[in-house]
């Protein structure tokens, strides 16, 4: 069969066509039995070499998630026994009003912004009151303990004005107080749930 192009006959022949599925089978072509036993396994195994390697790759946010999932539903781990979630956040609640924002030795500096601004604030803040409430702060205080970092930390919020207001709540769990204040002021109340989403903070524990 032959086409034109470019005013040039062109010749080429067709393949042939496929074997109709009707066709009888040749009894004349061998097939051999595959047999996956034990033995072929581990033949596999010696060729690709064993143990064979987990090619996917996890993420440190993913277990660093993992990390603070686990700390949620069996417990935290203090002086090497684990102590209910739920008991350990009502204890650091009881005590908050006392140490929030004084520095005490196991204090730490924080230094917050307001995202797009250049004004801040400075805290004296507790990584235990932070991070078992909040997963970013969680991951914060995991990342800078594994990196062994010093001095002020730093950190960047959707609403400076309200902060304040969103550490009173981890410190004391005093969800009460934090909807007067949002009853007062739209705005407020704005910036609050915006810190709230930012942090990831679990609102189920107040």
């Amino acid at each position: 069969m032959s086409y034109t192009l470019n005013n040039s006959a062109i010749s080429f022949q067709l393949p042939s066509p496929p074997s109709s599925p009707n066709k009888e089978f040749d009894n004349s072509i061998k097939v051999e039995k595959f047999i996956c036993n034990d033995k072929y396994l581990e033949n596999v195994k010696t060729i690709l070499g064993s143990p064979v390697e987990n090619t996917i790759e996890i993420s440190n946010y993913d277990i660093l998630r993992s990390k603070f999932m686990n700390i949620i539903d069996e417990g935290v781990e203090i002086n090497n026994e684990i102590v209910p979630y739920p008991y350990v956040i009502q204890k650091l609640h009881s005590i908050g009003n006392r140490v929030i924002n004084k520095k005490t030795k196991d204090a730490i500096p924080l230094r917050v912004y307001e995202t797009g601004k250049d004004c801040y604030e400075d805290f004296w803040v507790h990584p235990m009151f932070l991070s078992l409430q909040s997963f970013q702060f969680f991951k914060l205080f995991e990342e800078i303990q594994n990196e062994k970092e010093e001095g002020i930390i730093e950190i960047e919020i959707p609403s400076l004005k309200s902060f304040a207001i969103v550490l009173y709540l981890l410190y004391t769990g005093n969800i009460s107080k934090i909807l007067e204040i949002c009853k007062m002021d739209e705005s407020i109340c704005k910036g609050i749930i915006e810190n709230i989403q930012c942090l990831e903070i679990d609102m189920s524990l107040f």
